[in-house]
């Protein structure tokens, strides 16, 4: 009896979560766009001041605390990093994210997330202290962090979400909250 009460309950809040993110109705014939309620999007520009070096791991670490992102996001969801590439007009790349800043050496930039925050880290392949990522770009840098829900995140997870056009497209993601 208690495992047909669990599942009934499971059932009601999962009915409940899909029929409560609905977008738009369609055209007749043609269903409307789901909405984006679960589905946040914030944008994040640093600069060099922001970034920290840290010797004992030799990388440039940036933390950002977003409370929008909790413990169900990050254990059940998505938390989805994309950055504009300095090199490249207008091109957005979903991190982990290698560059090529010269024939020297490479750079990676990878995250951590957690309860109400995530660390990007930028390291070199030579694991040397270059110049801060900023200062080497000459150019204040811009990230786009996208918090998907698991029962949104699980209805998409088959598509590009490495594409952030798509990502915006799909979740109709229309504005951003500046978070940094």
């Amino acid at each position: 009896m208690k495992t047909f009460k669990s599942f009934a309950l499971f059932f009601v809040m999962s009915l409940l979560a899909m029929t409560s993110c609905q977008g738009p109705k369609g055209e007749p014939g043609r269903p409307g766009k789901d909405g984006n309620a679960n589905v946040k999007s914030g944008t994040v520009v640093v600069s060099a001041r922001d970034w920290t070096w840290d010797s004992d791991a030799c990388n440039w670490y940036l933390d950002l605390e977003w409370d929008q992102i909790d413990e169900n996001m990050v254990d059940y969801g998505a938390v989805l990093v994309y950055m504009e590439n300095p090199t490249e007009f207008y091109a957005w790349h979903q991190l982990p994210l290698t560059l090529y800043p010269t024939d020297q050496y490479s750079s990676t930039l990878e995250t951590i997330h957690y309860d109400f925050a995530l660390t990007i880290y930028w390291t070199n392949s030579d694991l040397q202290k270059h110049e801060n990522p900023c200062d080497f770009y000459n150019t204040d840098m811009e990230f786009k962090v996208v918090l998907i829900d698991a029962l949104s995140y699980s209805k998409y997870q088959n598509e590009d979400l490495t594409n952030y056009e798509t990502v915006k497209q799909i979740f109709n993601i229309t504005s951003e909250e500046k978070i940094f």
